[in-house]
C-alpha cells in the first residue's frame, strides 16, 4: 500500500474522532498521527490533510451540501461525510494530487470504512463537485476565502534579537528542517528578528507570521500578551519598540544596581554586549550572573536573582495590559495571553477579553494535561482562540527546541481571523 493511501486512512481516523468529540480531540490528533504512522512522510502528510481540512471546514461543508442534493450534512453517517470532506479538500485547496486520484481515494476508503453503498454515495458528489470546478460554476456559487493553506505550526519563538541564542535564519532553517508549515517569531518588544527571517525565507516554503511579545505590567508583575498578523509598519507600533528598548536599558542599570547591594558584582556592560543587536532583558542578565560564577546554572541565577519575586527584580512598567492589547488591535493584530499557566493572573482573564484579547495559550512545554484542559475550557468560555507554541530559546532553554509544541493550521486560520484587520 502507497504512503498516502495509508496516510489517508490515518488523517479519515483522526477527522472521525474530530467529529464525534469536538475540540476535547484536537490536542490529542498530532500524538495519535506519529504514533500511528510508520514512516514520518506518512505522519506528515495525514497531519497535512487533517489541518488542511479543519481550517476549510465551512467552505468544504457548504461544498458538498451544494451537491447533495437529498442530503443533509447531518443525516450523513460520520465517516461518509469525513470521507467526502477529505476529497473535497484535495480535489479544491491541493494542486499536487490529480482530480481522479482525489476521487478514487475516497471512494476506496468509504469501501473499506463505510456502508454497503458508501463507495457510489461519495464517487457521485465528488463528481459534482469535480464538474463544477471544472466548469468554472464552483467560484460563482461559493465566495473562497484568501487564506494560506496553515498545516503544523509553533507560534512561540525567540531569536537572538531578543533573549534567544539561534538567529533567525538558523531558526527558519530548523523550522523547515522539521517540516513545519508556519511559524511566528515572537521577540519581546521588537520585530528585527522576524525582518531577518522574512527576508532569508524568500522562496522557501513556510510561513513567517509577524508577530511579538509585549511586555506588560501588571501589579505585582509582568504579564505577556503575544500579537499575531501585526501590520509591521504601524506607527504606534514602532513607537513602542523605540521606548521599550529605552526602558529594557534603563531596567538593567536598575537591577545591576540592586545586584551590587546583594554583593553580585556585575558590569552592565557585559549585558549589552551578549544582547548585541537584540532586546536587552532579564535573561541576558541571568546569563552574565551565571557565567561570573555566582551560582552554578543560568535558571539559578534568574529566579534567584531577578525573578519575579526575586530581591533585585525591577518591574517593566512601560505599559498596562489593556494598553498592550489596543496596540496590537491598532496594529491590525490578534493579541494573545502567552503562558498564562506560568503567570497565574486567570482571574484577570475576563478583564482581558473585555479590552479585546483574542487567544490565549494553550499548548505550552510546561503544560501538564489537566492545566490543558483547564485553558481549553477558559477559551471555550471566553471564546478565545487556543494558541501555542514552544517558547523556544535556543541554547538558553535546552528542554524546549522548536516544534516539542505545535498546533494545527485551523488554529491558525482561526487565529488570523480575529485580526482587527478583517
Amino acid at each position: 500500500m502507497r504512503n498516502r493511501t495509508i496516510a489517508r486512512e490515518l488523517a479519515i481516523k483522526a477527522l472521525y474522532q474530530l467529529d464525534l468529540r469536538g475540540d476535547e480531540a484536537e490536542p490529542e490528533i498530532d500524538e495519535f498521527c506519529r504514533q500511528n504512522a510508520e514512516k514520518p512522510d506518512i505522519y506528515k502528510f495525514a497531519l497535512l490533510l487533517v489541518t488542511g481540512c479543519r481550517s476549510h471546514i465551512k467552505e468544504i461543508d457548504e461544498k458538498i451540501s451544494l451537491s447533495a442534493e437529498n442530503w443533509d450534512l447531518h443525516r450523513m453517517a460520520v465517516i461518509d461525510k469525513n470521507i467526502l470532506r477529505l476529497g473535497v479538500y484535495e480535489l479544491v485547496y491541493r494542486d499536487d494530487i490529480p482530480p481522479k486520484v482525489s476521487i478514487n481515494e475516497a471512494i476506496e476508503l468509504a469501501k473499506k470504512f463505510g456502508a454497503k453503498d458508501s463507495g457510489m454515495f461519495v464517487n457521485g458528489i465528488l463528481d459534482k463537485v469535480y464538474n463544477w470546478l471544472k466548469n468554472g460554476k464552483q467560484k460563482d456559487t461559493i465566495k473562497e476565502e484568501k487564506c494560506p493553506d496553515f498545516g503544523i505550526s509553533d507560534l512561540h519563538i525567540h531569536t537572538n534579537f531578543s533573549d534567544g541564542t539561534a538567529t533567525p535564519e538558523e531558526v527558519v532553517d530548523e523550522a523547515i528542517r522539521l517540516g513545519l508549515s508556519a511559524i511566528a517569531i515572537t521577540d519581546h518588544d521588537t520585530i528585527q528578528g522576524f525582518l531577518r527571517a522574512d527576508k532569508y525565507n524568500n522562496g522557501k516554503k513556510l510561513h513567517i507570521i509577524p508577530a511579538i511579545e509585549i511586555s506588560a505590567f501588571l501589579d505585582p508583575s509582568e504579564i505577556h500578551i503575544l500579537g499575531y498578523f501585526i501590520d509591521i509598519h504601524n506607527d504606534a507600533l514602532n513607537e513602542l519598540m523605540k521606548k521599550a528598548r529605552e526602558d529594557r536599558i534603563e531596567r538593567i542599570y536598575k537591577m545591576v544596581e540592586k545586584l551590587h547591594g546583594l554583593q553580585v558584582e556585575i558590569n552592565p556592560g557585559e549585558v549589552f554586549d551578549l544582547a548585541g543587536e537584540g532586546s536587552p532583558g532579564r535573561m541576558h542578565l541571568a546569563e552574565v550572573i551565571w557565567r561570573n560564577g555566582y551560582t552554578g546554572t543560568l535558571v539559578d541565577a534568574f529566579y534567584k536573582y531577578i525573578g519575579d519575586k526575586a530581591p533585585a527584580y525591577v518591574p517593566k512598567k512601560t505599559l498596562t495590559p489593556q494598553e498592550a492589547i489596543e496596540l496590537i488591535r491598532e496594529a491590525k493584530g490578534a493579541p494573545v495571553l502567552a503562558h498564562p499557566g506560568l503567570t497565574q493572573r486567570d482571574n484577570f482573564i475576563e478583564d482581558l477579553v473585555r479590552y479585546g484579547l483574542q487567544g490565549i495559550e494553550v499548548y505550552y512545554p510546561a503544560y501538564t494535561k489537566a492545566t490543558v484542559e483547564k485553558y481549553l475550557k477558559l477559551a471555550k468560555k471566553y471564546d478565545l482562540v487556543a494558541t501555542g507554541g514552544s517558547d523556544f530559546h535556543g541554547k538558553r532553554k535546552v528542554d524546549t527546541p522548536i516544534a516539542k509544541i505545535s498546533i494545527p493550521g485551523n488554529l491558525v486560520k482561526l487565529l488570523k481571523q480575529r485580526c482587527s484587520n478583517n
